[in-house]
């Protein structure tokens, strides 16, 4: 009994551990895209001193640039911002 408790409570562990995700800080109003790119539809803005919770970033060629694109969750789904006035500690989807 105790056994099964304590191995549950391991892989638990190990699945909060691998799917901690983070958050980032957008200082500036900016575009939410419906995918990493600027060709892509928007769905709305980030508010200006904002955290938005970010499971990992992307990046992508803009304008012959890498650009960095954070995912981030929103109340409806998700949607993509870029790193010009955002930022935050997330890992490389």
């Amino acid at each position: 009994m105790f056994s099964a408790i304590i191995r549950l409570s391991i892989i638990l562990g190990i699945a909060l551990a691998v799917c901690e995700a983070g958050d980032i800080l957008c200082l500036r109003r900016v575009p939410i895209f419906t995918c990493a790119s600027m060709s892509c539809p928007d769905v709305g803005w980030a508010v200006t001193s904002k955290r938005y919770p970010c499971d990992c970033f992307k990046i992508e060629k803009v304008s012959g640039k890498n650009q960095k694109w954070y995912k981030i969750e929103l109340p409806n789904g998700h949607g993509y911002v870029t790193d010009d006035h955002c930022s935050g500690k997330v890992p490389q989807c």
